[in-house]
């Protein structure tokens, strides 16, 4: 976090050329809060998941007010016109989807290197496509924060010597969040499904756990070992042994890689991405 927040300092004073917001402290504060609540949650465990949600929610309006990240389009001819009715209803989804986002995130943070990889592998999706559209700001934002990611995924792959606990889960995924939400507002051309397929495999994984546990009558925030990433490790442990975890990791991150370098070749072609959220979709069910 700090690390993030001091090259987002650093474009303060020294502001890169293109469109810039207007201020990065506020994308500080913005990710700040839910930081703060997961690591509250890590030192007291005082901070639930209900109240780590209500701290996303709160970041994402400081980012909805102060930066302009926020949803105004999908795409979808009838739900764009759902959106346009009131300016609210635009707050509304994009207060949702950090919030899920980043919960997403945190539930991904099950093996060493997932949580890293998959952010990364984000970060990069992002950075490319606004080198692509002259969005520098977003291209510092997006590398420096992959920048930091890796500092700490060189710690945490193959073997853990630091974990990126609920502080670390929270601040990446409401980050990814807004920075796709911000790439899509200040670049109308990218298609607003890129979002989507940046977060693919905790997006999926997620809503599925979200199922599996209504289906079994278990609270929606229950933590269980079910998750695809939990399930592989352990069946890769029955054949690699130790190195099992770690290469489930590996799997997944680059599945979900490759699918992320495939929509910043095709980030204007909702079409495409549609399609290739639907793919995933089917894969991760096979």
């Amino acid at each position: 976090m700090a690390g993030f927040a001091a090259s987002l300092l650093l474009t303060k004073v020294g502001p890169p050329g293109g469109v810039a917001i207007d201020a990065p402290v506020w994308l500080i504060l913005a990710l700040f809060v839910p930081f703060a609540a997961g690591l509250m949650e890590d030192t007291t465990k005082a901070f639930g998941p209900w109240a780590r949600l209500m701290a996303t929610f709160i970041g994402a309006a400081v980012a909805y007010f102060f930066c302009g990240a926020m949803i105004v389009r999908f795409d979808v001819p009838p739900v764009d016109a759902v959106v346009a009715l009131h300016p609210a209803i635009a707050f509304a989804f994009t207060l949702f989807c950090v919030g899920g986002i980043a919960h997403a995130f945190n539930l991904a943070d099950g093996l060493n290197g997932l949580l890293a990889g998959l952010a990364l592998a984000a970060c990069i999706g992002i950075a490319l496509v606004a080198q692509q559209q002259g969005d520098n700001f977003l291209l510092i934002a997006s590398v420096a924060l992959a920048s930091a990611v890796t500092g700490f995924a060189l710690l945490n792959f193959p073997k853990a010597y630091l974990f990126s606990g609920d502080g670390g889960a929270y601040l990446t995924g409401s980050a990814i969040a807004i920075f796709s939400m911000l790439l899509c507002h200040r670049n109308t051309t990218v298609s607003p499904w890129l979002p989507f397929v940046l977060v693919l495999y905790p997006f999926t994984d997620t809503t599925w756990a979200i199922i599996r546990r209504k289906l079994a009558g278990l609270p929606i925030m229950a933590p269980d070992a079910r998750h695809l990433h939990s399930l592989l490790a352990a069946r890769l442990r029955v054949r690699y042994g130790s190195r099992g975890a770690a290469l489930a990791s590996v799997a997944i991150v680059s599945v979900s890689a490759l699918f992320i370098l495939l929509a910043t070749t095709l980030h204007t072609q909702t079409g495409w991405l549609m399609g290739l959220a639907l793919g995933y979709a089917a894969l991760y069910a096979l």
